[in-house]
């Protein structure tokens, strides 16, 4: 497989894509729900921020949808915020 560049990008199993792009979601969800307290300290905050940040670089860079994973993980958010 070949992506921009002529760069070699190795075929990844679907069952791991989905798997581990399950489980960023899921940090990212609960990242961005903790930084909506109030009573955090900036480094807390930026240690959040942090794992928002990495984890969206690993969806980017994995996944073949990354505004759908965007997506997904607004409606997480939503859920959790609602359940």
């Amino acid at each position: 497989m070949r992506h921009a560049g002529g760069q070699r990008v190795p075929k990844v199993p679907t069952e791991f894509v989905h798997s581990r792009a399950q489980s960023w979601r899921r940090e990212i969800v609960k990242a961005r729900i903790r930084l909506t307290d109030d009573d955090l300290t900036r480094d807390q905050r930026a240690e959040l921020w942090r794992i928002v940040d990495y984890r969206e670089w690993c969806l980017k860079m994995l996944v073949s949808d990354f505004p759908g994973e965007l997506e997904q993980i607004d409606r997480e958010i939503e859920s959790e915020l609602r359940g």
